[in-house]
């Protein structure tokens, strides 16, 4: 397999560190889906290395302290990645653990998922019954610091990583809302947190159901069938689908999900890249098709990638309206690139254009047809953004 410059470079980069008194390691071809294209090395790249190789030998013969070898190749492919862009990252080993147990499902944790703003992370969305939920954390709360280690200037899997741990071991968050200026520390206890896609489903008016997505992770879709059938055993005409919060997940279940409300044949949504194998258009196979009945998305600033993508979908299709915020502007692929120490790279491989040509992370994030901001947050009786929705749906009866 042909590899282009940067992948030469990371590739150049082990071998270096391998002949400083670590042991022999082959490095992993580039897993899928990022195989490369068949482009030549970028010219002149190992010439360039000569710098890094003779700074790396400096460092080692004349720095005051004891750097591991690895520590220093560490150091140097965070440094790479950070001059690309935010979702670009290199995962160091316990990071990679960590990732890989949210994809499947279940980790242990406090039941959050996290969304940086302001070089902080926030709150974006809390489990049901999870610690983070009983102890009073609120979607929009700001983590300041994770036992006593500032969080500024974290990404999510470095932040996730120090809030994950043992099962019965707690984790001390000093924590401020920032819609009261209120600062306070708060101890949790870890436990084994299980995913739940659909975090609510219920009948909010005569015949308006409503469901809350969580999630667009394995068992989204099946879960999201299983709530409308339920929901028109109940008598729905009308759908309120509420992605606040939701921070997105696998891209091919929010197209999936799509399906079930674009016509057979219509795009649902292109991918595009430099690595061919990305390229791509999805379009509606028609199958699971529902009717045509009155649907509204509630979005927020927290609504990103997959729900994104669902979202962009249903709207350039005059599928549904969309309530809410400007929605968070992520609609770009990460690809993870495994090497064998069980380290591994996130980097931004492709991005993703709606149905209409919307490209998503270029303009800031989806803009809602009815502009709402919530009085207050996590008070349902006072969710401005849901009453609009039943009040718009209620015209149709």
């Amino acid at each position: 397999m042909k590899i282009n410059g940067s992948a030469a470079l990371l590739l150049a980069l082990l071998i270096l560190l391998q002949g400083c008194g670590q042991r022999k390691e082959t490095p992993v071809p580039l897993a899928e889906p990022v195989e490369e294209s068949a482009a030549n090395p970028e010219e002149g790249i190992i010439e360039e290395l000569k710098l890094f190789s003779k700074a790396v030998s400096v460092i080692r013969y004349a720095y005051v302290e004891e750097k591991a070898p690895r520590e220093l190749l560490y150091d140097a492919v965070r440094g790479m990645m950070s001059a690309l862009d935010k979702y670009s990252m290199f995962i160091d080993p316990e990071m990679y653990e960590s990732l890989k147990m949210s994809m499947k499902g279940e980790y242990i944790g406090i039941g959050i998922s996290l969304q940086i703003i302001d070089r902080y992370p926030h709150v974006g969305k809390l489990q049901d019954g999870s610690p983070a939920q009983k102890a009073g954390l609120e979607l929009g709360d700001r983590i300041l610091r994770v036992d006593g280690i500032s969080t500024e200037g974290l990404n999510v899997e470095e932040v996730s990583a120090k809030i994950r741990g043992e099962a019965g071991v707690p984790v001390v968050l000093s924590m401020l809302r920032p819609s009261l200026q209120k600062e306070w520390d708060v101890s949790l206890e870890r436990e084994k947190i299980e995913l739940v896609a659909i975090g609510d489903v219920r009948m909010v008016g005569r015949a308006i159901g409503y469901m809350r997505i969580d999630d667009f992770q394995d068992h989204t879709v099946e879960q999201f069938d299983k709530a409308l059938k339920e929901l028109h055993d109940r008598g729905m005409e009308a759908l309120i689908i509420d992605l606040r919060g939701n921070d997105g997940g696998l891209m091919p279940k929010a197209v999936e999900m799509a399906q079930r409300f674009i016509p057979k044949d219509q795009k649902i949504l292109t991918v595009e890249s430099k690595v061919p194998e990305q390229r791509k258009e999805y379009f509606s196979t028609g199958e699971h098709l529902e009717g045509n009945y009155p649907m509204i998305i509630i979005v927020d600033k927290l609504s990103a990638s997959a729900a994104e993508i669902f979202t962009a979908a249903v709207q350039d299709h005059n599928r549904a309206k969309v309530v809410g915020t400007k929605t968070y502007g992520k609609a770009s692929v990460q690809s993870v690139i495994p090497f064998d120490d069980v380290s591994a790279l996130k980097l931004t491989t492709a991005r993703y254009v709606s149905p209409k040509g919307r490209i998503l992370d270029q303009a800031g994030g989806l803009e809602p047809d009815y502009l709402v901001e919530n009085l207050s947050p996590g008070e349902p009786n006072r969710d401005q953004q849901t009453l609009k929705a039943i009040e718009l749906l209620k015209q149709y009866y």
